[in-house]
């Protein structure tokens, strides 16, 4: 069995400045796949450095700017990651995230309410600018990026274990609500 061929699919990534977003977008574009990364804060080196990694690959890699905590931020994001795919997005990645440990009992509410915007909120916010798209295609693919903290407790994880098991209940949940639209999604 040979690579899959993504050629023809439009994959919308949050968080892709570093990590499992950036070796996505490179990984999805190699395959033949237009992919819009989206980071916060442009213009910045990381995304200079996508852009120059990405060059040569037999799909696209476009760069827009999007901070998950931020609601207009993310419909006009969305929707300019739309424009650039020529379409709506095929797979949304929810990969933008922030890990805040230590006890429980030591986090301050700011850091607690970022830890949540961030890491549930604003895949939330991400699911409702894309779900339009995909409903009406009757098609698509909404990846959650979680962790094992998400089903499992380890001293000193504070909040980070919280948001990531609501990420497992909202995409558990989501995906029932989703099956009659033709719409899947994976943790």
């Amino acid at each position: 069995p040979g690579k899959p061929d993504l050629t023809g699919k439009r994959f919308l990534i949050t968080g892709a400045s570093s990590g499992f977003g950036y070796a996505g977008a490179l990984h999805y574009a190699a395959l033949g796949a237009t992919v819009i990364a989206s980071m916060r804060n442009l213009p910045r080196a990381e995304a200079d450095a996508l852009l120059a990694a990405a060059k040569g690959l037999s799909g696209q890699v476009h760069v827009v700017e999007i901070d998950v905590l931020d609601d207009a931020q993310v419909a006009a994001g969305a929707a300019q990651a739309e424009r650039l795919a020529r379409g709506a997005i095929d797979v949304l990645v929810n990969n933008a995230g922030i890990g805040i440990t230590g006890p429980v009992e030591a986090q301050d509410m700011e850091a607690t309410r970022l830890a949540f915007d961030t890491n549930v909120f604003g895949y939330q916010r991400m699911i409702r600018a894309v779900l339009p798209g995909m409903r009406a295609r009757k098609s698509g693919l909404v990846v959650n990026i979680s962790s094992q903290l998400g089903r499992v407790i380890v001293p000193y994880g504070g909040h980070y274990s919280a948001t990531k098991f609501a990420v497992e209940a909202l995409s558990e949940q989501l995906a029932y609500e989703l099956v009659p639209h033709g719409i899947d999604v994976l943790v």
